[in-house]
């Protein structure tokens, strides 16, 4: 039987500190059961821990009898122990006690970062500990004497069970995952009699789960440790009154749930149905760039938000590029917008502006739920005095001087003394024409030239006064704007806060403060400005650029490269190399058995070589078995189905316009030759045809086989084997070679 490792239990830690209760609030990160201790403590704990580890590990006893359980080799005893004095235990729980009123809690750690001599507390302990969530001066103007929290380790035992009881309706959601992942992001104890108020992952924002912690085992403990433990969770069932509300709640939720948003095309009408306090989101990926867009729900209560993916997140009511509230017009987006020409994806909110949330405690039923059409479309831009409706100049109409219609001269008198005794003319010159005693409905703005009509689900004024004409501060900066409009157009541009995706640093950020006025220049914000004043490697040129002008950098070598000429490769088909400083346009390699350093003026003695090459390749061949040349015996011969030997009477009337003075000599532009060349060669080639038939990264038509031969020849050295040429040839076109289609 192999022998069991016996791990000692921890020994208890004796610590304990009388801290003052921090004055400033608790960050929004410190949540559950969780405390801030100051830098001190950490060391005081460790001292505590070293200490206790050492008392323990002196007071066990073992045995020398190796063939024993207990049995604890002197040089392992000396491990633990040197082990032991550098470790807290996990995890770390703290009592925590209100001197004042004598109230318990107990919290676990998130780290060790407050002030000295203090403690922060989340708002969880300070509720449990009965001290206010914030400290507040008293009348005097005095701060109120700080409250004495002591604190002290102690060991938890190991959480098996916990059964909470709801303390209100509407649980009807699935609470178990919620649970769940909000007691391991949060909590590290559970005690007896507290109250977890649990956020909603929908409906109601800022109501939350509200449980009590009913009942915890091991029994005859007032906390229990959920860390690292199976803790079977029990939650009682809702009384009769609570089911019965949580019935009434979950109806009025169906009522007024809304349709989901999004991604929208143009010419895709999107129908759908939204309710008071809900937003529908759509985006937009794809347009003609060349004609406007043209957004608009004939719905005059449901209004349009939009802006582009240059803006974090979807537009909100302070926060948008174009918006719609009057439900009179489309929104209208010209091609020419700046705000358009550099966005990737258009981002649509729809909402009612009078938004009602749901109210637990109220037995007033939702109201219905709107209906919508969504359309989007693209056509020629028209003035609007084109959009208007042409009047009727038939002969036979006349037009009526009270509601300016064009009507027939036969029945006009008839007309006109019905309209007259029912139809009221606006007398402000608006045009509109309504029902006699609704007149006081009709409504002009006396700061701008807007009208409407109330009605009695709707108050269109106050709503256009509250939007055109109310002052409005940044919630993010001092600035203070007349309008709605004024408000969203700083909030998208200039507000120093306004929250940006850094193209250097790729950390959404705020865009901070344009005090030199070159973001209208460079296109940059002011955080992006100096985030970018670092400095790296171009990966072309290896120089050393500023990542703000990176760009600029690269499009210079991006215009030197669409400006080379195509490289000229080896005259010879089946080489795979660049054409070397020779009158016959051959590489190198291919030019050495044909060169000669004897006087040759007339071309003749370079011809005979080049015949005798030829015939030595088609009468005896070259002997390799990887030769596919159509010029060479072996080579014919390797070929599927093979090809037949050439007779040698034959052969030399096949060679004879090949190697002719003339047709050698004019290099480049001649017909190509023919000669055989070494595996090594023959595998580039192969490569180098593979890559000119497939498509670059961005799916164009890739290069010519120019491009991928140079390729191919200057990064053969480098590669290890077939594949990395591949890899690196590749690489080596993106960055320098001229595609097919540029």
């Amino acid at each position: 039987m192999a022998r069991r490792a016996v791990t000692p239990t921890p020994p208890p830690l004796a610590w304990s500190s009388t801290l003052h209760l921090s004055p400033s609030p608790p960050p929004p990160s410190l949540t559950g059961d969780k405390l801030l201790l100051p830098q001190a403590a950490l060391e005081s704990l460790l001292e505590a821990a070293s200490q206790s580890a050492a008392n323990h590990l002196q007071s066990i006893t073992t045995t020398h009898d190796p063939a024993s359980w207990d049995y604890v080799s002197p040089h392992e005893a000396i491990s633990r122990r040197n082990e032991a004095r550098q470790q807290l235990p996990h995890p770390l729980t703290f009592r925590v006690t209100n001197l004042a009123t004598g109230r318990v809690a107990y919290a676990g750690i998130r780290e060790f970062s407050a002030e000295e001599g203090q403690v922060v507390l989340s708002n969880f302990l300070r509720e449990g500990l009965a001290v206010p969530v914030i400290v507040t001066q008293d009348q005097n103007g005095t701060e109120p004497p700080e409250a004495g929290i002591k604190v002290e380790a102690v060991n938890i035992p190991k959480g098996t069970f916990a059964r909470l009881r709801p303390l209100d309706a509407g649980y009807e959601e699935d609470w178990k995952p919620i649970l769940e992942n909000h007691l391991q992001k949060n909590f590290t104890t559970l005690a007896a009699n507290n109250i977890l108020a649990i956020p909603r992952l929908s409906h109601q924002p800022g109501k939350d789960f509200k449980f009590l912690i009913d009942k915890v085992k091991p029994e005859g403990t007032e906390a229990i440790c959920i860390v690292d433990t199976d803790l079977e969770v029990d939650i009682e069932p809702l009384n009769e009154e609570q089911a019965k509300e949580s019935l009434r709640q979950r109806e009025l939720r169906k009522r007024a749930e809304s349709s989901s948003g999004g991604q929208i095309n143009i010419d895709g009408p999107k129908e759908g149905t939204i309710s008071d306090g809900n937003i529908i989101r759509f985006n937009l990926r794809t347009w003609d760039r060349s004609k406007p867009i043209s957004i608009n729900v004939p719905e005059e209560n449901v209004d349009i938000l939009v802006s582009t993916d240059t803006i974090q997140g979807y537009p909100k009511l302070e926060e948008w590029t174009w918006a719609r509230f009057d439900g009179s017009k489309p929104v209208v987006i010209p091609s020419d917008d700046p705000a358009i020409v550099i966005a990737k994806e258009l981002r649509i909110s729809l909402q009612i502006y009078e938004q009602s949330f749901i109210d637990s405690n109220s037995k007033k039923p939702m109201p219905p739920p709107t209906n919508f059409l969504l359309s989007i479309t693209q056509s020629t831009h028209q003035n609007d005095e084109e959009d208007e409706e042409m009047v009727d100049t038939t002969p036979d109409n006349e037009t009526c001087s009270n509601c300016k219609r064009s009507i027939p001269k036969r029945s006009m008198m008839l007309h006109q003394n019905f309209c007259f005794r029912n139809n009221i003319l606006c007398p402000h010159g608006c045009g509109q024409v309504f029902k006699r005693g609704t007149e006081s409905d009709h409504w002009h703005c006396t700061e701008c030239k807007a009208f409407g009509l109330n009605t009695p689900d709707r108050n269109t004024y106050n709503k256009h006064m509250d939007i055109a004409h109310t002052a409005r501060r940044c919630a993010s900066c001092d600035y203070s704007a007349g309008s709605l409009s004024e408000l969203a157009a700083h909030k998208t541009t200039t507000c120093p806060n306004k929250l940006i995706l850094c193209r250097f640093c790729h950390l959404v950020v705020p865009q901070e403060e344009d005090t030199n006025f070159t973001a209208a220049i460079t296109g940059l914000a002011p955080h992006e400005t100096s985030c970018g004043g670092r400095t790296t490697n171009c990966h072309i040129c290896e120089r050393i650029v500023q990542l703000k002008n990176m760009e600029v950098h690269l499009k210079n070598h991006d215009l030197e490269r669409k400006s080379q000429p195509l490289p000229r490769i080896c005259r010879n088909v089946n080489c795979a190399r660049i054409t070397a400083d020779n009158n016959l346009g051959l590489c190198s390699v291919c030019f050495g058995p044909l060169y000669s350093s004897a006087y040759d003026p007339t071309g003749q003695a370079l011809a005979r070589r080049a015949e005798l090459r030829y015939l030595t390749q088609l009468l005896k061949g070259c002997g390799k078995s990887w030769c596919t040349n159509e010029m060479c015996k072996t080579g014919r011969a390797n070929r599927k189905p093979p090809l037949p030997n050439i007779p040698s009477k034959e052969a030399t009337a096949l060679v004879k316009p090949f190697v002719t003075k003339e047709g050698l000599q004019a290099g480049y532009t001649s017909h190509p030759l023919h000669f055989c060349v070494d595996e090594t060669i023959s595998k580039r080639k192969h490569v180098a045809e593979m890559l000119s038939f497939t498509e670059d990264s961005q799916g164009r038509n890739g290069w010519a086989i120019e491009w991928c031969t140079k390729a191919v020849d200057t990064v053969a050295l480098e590669a290890t084997d077939e594949l990395d040429t591949v890899n690196k040839a590749r690489e080596w076109l993106e960055k320098f070679a001229v595609k097919r289609d540029e």
